[in-house]
């Protein structure tokens, strides 16, 4: 018996760090790589507007969706964690806490993405994780003003309460 507890608790702890793990691949440098790479390192003055236009849009799609199949993916692995009957009853009561983490952190998100919209924003994707949140955001023309960054910053600090030094904004041109 002894010998199961073991091996439940040290599955758990791979699942945690596995939700860890997947939840800081939103890191900064990370979201500047894919955003080059599906613009294609075009900015404004370089290609026509429809094209940078549609660029955008499905940066944001492809965005959204593998956030939300990772989000999902998490889930489902601390669910099926929580459901083992072998697993001890603090293992199952940390995969059910991990649930909970992801799902605030969900609301927060998609709660922070409608703020900014509603300020006249076009698109956005906001990532949280335990360093901050990056918030990425389609530029206006001319990119982000000083007043649009201290906007995005005062909408994140108001529903997350974390440091403004804790926010990275990117933009896309």
């Amino acid at each position: 018996m002894k010998k199961k507890t073991t091996v439940a608790a040290i599955v758990i702890l791979f699942l945690c760090v596995a939700v860890y793990l997947n939840l800081n691949t939103a890191d900064l440098g990370s979201d500047e790589e894919r955003i080059m790479t599906t613009l294609g390192e075009q900015n404004a003055e370089e290609a026509p507007a429809e094209v940078v236009t549609e660029d955008k849009k499905k940066y944001f799609e492809e965005a959204r969706l593998e956030k939300q199949k990772a989000r999902d993916s998490a889930i489902t692995t601390l669910k099926e964690a929580a459901k083992e009957e072998n697993m001890p009853e603090d293992s199952r009561d940390r995969a059910a806490k991990s649930i909970e983490t992801i799902s605030n952190g969900a609301i927060s998100e998609t709660r922070i993405e409608t703020l900014i919209k509603a300020k006249g924003f076009g698109e956005c994707v906001a990532l949280m994780n335990e360093k901050g949140v990056n918030v990425i955001v389609s530029a206006p023309e001319g990119g982000l003003a000083a007043s649009d960054t201290t906007k995005i910053k005062d909408i994140v600090v108001s529903e997350t309460g974390i440091s403004p030094s804790q926010i990275k904004i990117i933009e896309i041109k």
